[in-house]
């Protein structure tokens, strides 16, 4: 594999041209022709050099950049804050050139000029000035783990695309986790398996969440440690060029570095969701630790207005819809906290930088998956885990109580917005904690019916009381904190119900209403409808359990950390799966 940085990147989709280049020009054959007259700018997301993020990784020196084409070649570096040319040349065949990897320096890109008879670009590569080590690195190929549940055409387009051309010399095999046991005989499917030959690991069990899918690969990927190892939601499409980059970025590393991807709505396309994201220490939440505080355009954006990537934005964990693994870290780390999903990325981030690891997210990557607004986490029976875990790795962390203190803030803010199942299943969440760390070892088949119980035994919402208002403005926090208060013994009913689209709902705008109308027709979910009586039961509840866990913080801090490390070892986990420690592949086939 090239010991490239970078190569010009080229898109799949032709609708996310824009996050590729801007100009009047086609792709054709690795390359791409330009317009007579037309100017080909690549300050885009996949082909601008993040400098200052190989800087940090790799150390200060100079970056090497080649470019083979036609036309007039200029670049362009964000340097200081400010736009300058640092180099240009008229270009008819190869043109070098070496520019400096120092403090000030966050981009670098490229700009070509045709003239009257067209131009055009056929590569772009930006390299390490010297190794970063004394000896260049050999660059490993990757295993990637790919869980699945009931997502069969997802997951078999999944392997095609990992085993395809454009990831041919990165990719080494796929291991395929199938917790439905329904890929096999899904349309396609023997097709694609005969055409994978053995660069597929096609494994079936029971379901066991995402923690269980990716630890199941996990242990697959023992069989080839040489390899890197990238954890990917089947429903993620990782950008080849961006996997190749990782992967020479993170063996080039003094340190070993896991590399996470940014993460790029799938519904919109050139939308960066997520780049850099960490876990605060008051309160123990994750979130974006730069300064992405909302979704970027990228396409409608250059390198100078991407101040929200800090390069010195502290990394906690990177997002397993496509985070890489170095080789050996499997071996060295463990596998998944058994948490069946959410909070089992983060916790192995935190895992490893307390293992001396340096966790990294870097610009000019990326992986295309669905926002969390569209998959509804908080209002499904995946809040329960996602609570119970974000507290027991508060716990086995050392969190303080603050993280207690945040979680009855927002518990009575789900109360005051009627979002009473969402209260129940985070009650139930703190129940679980309090019982101990003994779940670890034994929940992973249960935790999922027993959450989707409560959310089946919830009390039936009353009725909507009256026509609901289209995009109504909220309240106001404390108009809203008082009117809410006085619907705790108001009589329920009223006159105040809104509309409000399930992906745009927040807790402000259900607060102080009598109803909340969420979405019609197909995508709609249940009406949030004012109920003294619930909401009464349910903060006493609520302040009653807090006040437990307080109390008991310090000795279930002491429980938790002492049984998160065997409960997520490979000896462990080979007892849940039922696998041999000999034979990581025995029942793969």
């Amino acid at each position: 594999m090239s010991l490239d940085l970078a190569r010009l990147a080229l898109p799949e989709d032709p609708a996310v041209s824009a996050l590729y280049w801007r100009g009047d020009a086609v792709v054709r054959a690795g390359g791409l022709d330009v317009a007579a007259g037309a100017t080909l700018d690549l300050g885009t997301w996949f082909n601008a050099a993040p400098v200052a993020w190989w800087r940090e990784v790799l150390g200060a020196g100079r970056v090497r950049l080649v470019v083979e084409g036609r036309g007039a070649v200029r670049v362009l570096g964000l340097v200081g804050g400010e736009v300058r040319e640092v180099a240009a040349a008229d270009v008819d065949g190869t043109w070098e050139a070496h520019l400096p990897r120092t403090d000030g320096v966050a981009w670098y890109w490229i700009e070509l000029s045709a003239g009257p008879d067209g131009g055009r670009l056929d590569a772009v590569r930006w390299s390490a000035g010297r190794p970063a080590r004394a000896v260049a690195p050999s660059v490993p190929q990757v295993t990637v783990v790919v869980p699945t549940y009931g997502r069969e055409q997802d997951a078999l387009e999944q392997v095609r695309r990992l085993l395809g051309p454009a990831l041919d010399g990165v990719v080494s095999r796929v291991v395929l986790i199938d917790q439905a046991r329904t890929v096999r005989a899904a349309e396609g499917a023997a097709e694609v398996v005969a055409a994978a030959g053995d660069r597929l690991t096609f494994v079936e069990q029971d379901n066991l969440g995402g923690s269980g899918g990716y630890s199941r690969g996990m242990l697959e990927s023992l069989g080839r440690p040489q390899d890197a190892v990238l954890l990917l939601d089947d429903d993620a499409r990782v950008e080849p060029e961006g996997l190749r980059r990782m992967v020479v970025l993170q063996s080039a590393a003094p340190v070993p570095t896991i590399l996470g991807t940014p993460l790029i709505s799938a519904e919109e396309p050139t939308r960066l969701e997520a780049l850099a994201e960490g876990v605060r220490a008051r309160g123990f939440v994750w979130g974006p630790s730069d300064g992405l505080a909302e979704p970027v355009d990228l396409a409608a954006s250059t390198p100078a207005a991407w101040d929200f990537a800090r390069v010195d934005a502290r990394t906690d964990y990177s997002g397993w819809w496509g985070t890489l693994l170095p080789p050996g870290t499997v071996g060295r780390l463990g596998l998944a906290a058994p948490y069946f999903l959410k909070w089992d990325d983060a916790e192995y981030g935190l895992r490893a930088s307390r293992a001396g690891m340096a966790v990294r997210t870097v610009p000019g990557t990326g992986t295309w998956h669905p926002t969390w607004a569209a998959k509804g986490t908080n209002a499904s029976w995946s809040a329960l885990p996602l609570h119970r875990n974000r507290l027991a790795t508060a716990l086995a962390y050392g969190a303080g109580l603050s993280t207690v203190l945040d979680s009855c803030v927002h518990q009575i803010k789900h109360v005051l917005s009627l979002q009473y199942l969402s209260a129940d299943l985070w009650d139930d969440a703190i129940v679980e904690v309090l019982e101990g760390p003994a779940w670890l070892m034994a929940d992973l088949r249960d935790v999922r019916p027993r959450a989707q119980a409560v959310v089946d035994s919830a009390p039936r919402a009353l009725a909507v009381p009256g026509p609901a208002v289209e995009g109504a403005e909220p309240l106001g926090t404390v108009r809203g904190v008082l009117r809410a208060l006085g619907g705790l013994v108001r009589p329920a009913g009223g006159s105040s119900v809104v509309a409000v689209e399930p992906a745009a709902f927040t807790w402000s705008e259900g607060l102080g209403r009598d109803a909340v109308v969420l979405g019609a027709g197909e995508g709609a979910r249940d009406p949030l409808v004012r109920d003294p009586r619930r909401a009464r039961a349910a903060l006493g509840r609520t302040l009653a359990l807090h006040g437990r866990l307080a109390r008991r913080w310090r000795a279930l801090s002491a429980e938790y950390a002492r049984a998160l490390p065997p409960a997520s070892s490979a000896e462990r986990w080979h007892e849940v799966l039922g696998t041999s420690p000999s034979s990581p592949g025995s029942s793969a086939s």
